[in-house]
């Protein structure tokens, strides 16, 4: 078995018969669907048992109690057989030929043991709502997870070798618990990115992310510190000359976004270092993030550092609309109801 795809489901009857017809649509058919249902209370476990027929195998696990997202995910990666391991949400969607690209960019790139693609954040109805655009490449893949959930949970095709020498999900989060697999992966992951929208990501009132917004809590985020400081060195921070010009010669679609993004990642960088009181570290990274995204107005930053600054917080209330402008990476596209884009 070559790919096992990892569906954990809780009271997901409203939207899993969508989600499972993008999967029985795939080009790339070497593929198993472990499918683990949290004790769900609706008829989530029928609709599965209805449509497993459609798939080229399938395993129906049934929690006895409600486990949780990040236990559930462990029983299911215990479970899967796979050479590789794509996990999908319940309420998301699959483009038809998404295993088939990421696959095949693997096989292009030997080296990789894991690759991510960008998600097109769609709302209830399924209708296209804005674009998260990935990095292409390890080097700056690792950089962004520094600061975002650059891989590690949805949409990532891994290596399963990566998942158990990572530590698998800690059953003690709630939430961020993608984000912190993402983090111990970096020491064991070569990963890439497939610069296309592979992967749709629903997003409505009442799903695990606008519910993540709220319930994210500072013992949680105190963790997830408190992991990366035991990570990562202030030389993890700093961004490589050579490899910011190669990011700039890169081609591919949305290549002012993705420099942005990458630009932005640096900024990351040089305010942590600032708020370790590298100064010095801190104006070096400014300058690389102004060299790849010279639209952007990061020479206000190096002033700031100039001055002292530490605080980002502060600086987010007192600048709020211009910050976000320059600082919002993580959605660039927005995407109109008629599907028409719109760039940011």
């Amino acid at each position: 078995m070559k790919i096992s795809v990892l569906l954990p489901a809780y009271n997901a009857a409203r939207y899993l018969p969508e989600t499972l017809n993008s999967l029985a649509s795939q080009t790339f058919r070497d593929f198993e669907i472990v499918f683990v249902d949290d004790c769900s209370t609706d008829n989530t476990l029928a609709i599965m048992q209805d449509n497993a027929a459609r798939f080229p195998a399938v395993q129906i696990i049934h929690n006895e109690a409600n486990q949780k997202l990040s236990r559930t995910l462990n029983i299911g990666l215990r479970r899967c057989q796979g050479e590789y391991i794509f996990r999908i949400d319940a309420d998301d969607l699959l483009a038809p030929d998404g295993l088939e690209k990421m696959l095949k960019t693997l096989e292009r790139n030997p080296q990789a043991s894991g690759v991510v693609c960008d998600r097109l954040h769609i709302d209830a109805d399924s209708k296209p709502k804005r674009i998260s655009l990935t990095l292409t490449e390890d080097y700056y893949l690792k950089k962004n997870i520094l600061f975002r959930t650059a891989f590690g949970g949805q949409p990532c095709l891994i290596r399963r070798d990566i998942w158990f020498a990572a530590g698998l999900f800690n059953e003690d989060l709630r939430f961020l618990e993608d984000y912190e697999m993402g983090l111990k992966m970096t020491r064991h992951i070569h990963i890439v990115g497939v610069p296309e929208r592979l992967y749709f990501y629903r997003e409505y009132e009442g799903n695990m992310t606008s519910q993540s917004r709220q319930d994210k809590t500072p013992q949680t985020r105190a963790h997830i510190q408190n992991l990366k400081n035991t990570l990562f060195t202030p030389a993890d921070y700093s961004n490589d000359w050579e490899q910011v010009k190669r990011h700039k010669d890169l081609l591919f679609d949305y290549a002012v976004e993705r420099h942005k993004k990458y630009a932005n990642t640096i900024l990351r960088c040089a305010l942590h270092l600032a708020a370790l009181g590298r100064r010095s570290d801190a104006l070096a990274e400014i300058k690389k993030a102004e060299y790849l995204a010279p639209q952007l107005n990061y020479s206000a930053f190096a002033l700031l550092l100039k001055l002292g600054f530490k605080n980002l917080d502060k600086f987010r209330i007192n600048m709020n609309c211009w910050f976000n402008y320059a600082y919002d990476d993580h959605n660039v596209i927005a995407v109109s109801s008629g599907g028409g884009e719109k760039r940011r």
